[in-house]
């Protein structure tokens, strides 16, 4: 029997995480000192509403990205190739929902790089919300701007 979704909700919008994304997201926290920001791509789909999201795949750093203590580039070609293939295998379902990335904070604050990226991701993308992951020690939050307002749904991590 598979596990249940793992959900992030408030009033405005449900996102439903499918449990081996959760699971990914923790394996990766930063709990030791030399442990490296982990990241990814969110793919998934959503209803036409932009109100229920489900996330069903990410993607997990690759030999051509960097990884540092505090910051992290994305530049492998497998994460645009992820997405293409859930994309061409779902017949259009399936896509780019976002990105996901790990701060060696027991509750994370997007930092100013985080923020000035998201708006980047959110220029290239102006006609789709999309969702933004930081996975902490005890706290993993989702950012999505709703109506120019950065909504924050929060989860602990043990429960």
């Amino acid at each position: 029997m598979a596990e249940d979704n793992v959900i992030f909700k408030n009033e405005l919008i449900t996102i439903n995480i499918n449990p081996e994304v959760y699971k990914c997201w923790l394996q990766h926290r930063q709990i030791n000192n030399s442990d490296t920001e982990q990241f990814g791509v969110l793919i998934g789909s959503r209803l036409p509403d932009d109100k229920t999201f489900w996330v069903d795949l990410c993607t997990t750093p690759k030999p051509k990205d960097k990884s540092k203590r505090a910051s992290f580039l994305m530049q492998d070609p497998f994460h645009q190739r992820a997405i293409d293939k859930a994309f061409k295998k779902s017949s259009g379902e399936m896509g780019y929902l976002g990105t996901w990335h790990t701060h060696p904070q027991s509750h994370p604050i997007p930092s100013n790089i985080d923020i000035n990226d998201w708006l980047l991701c959110m220029e290239r993308n102006p006609h789709r919300l999309l969702l933004f992951v930081i996975v902490g020690q005890k706290q993993t939050n989702i950012y999505i701007n709703l109506n120019n307002n950065l909504e924050i749904i929060s989860r602990d991590n043990n429960g």
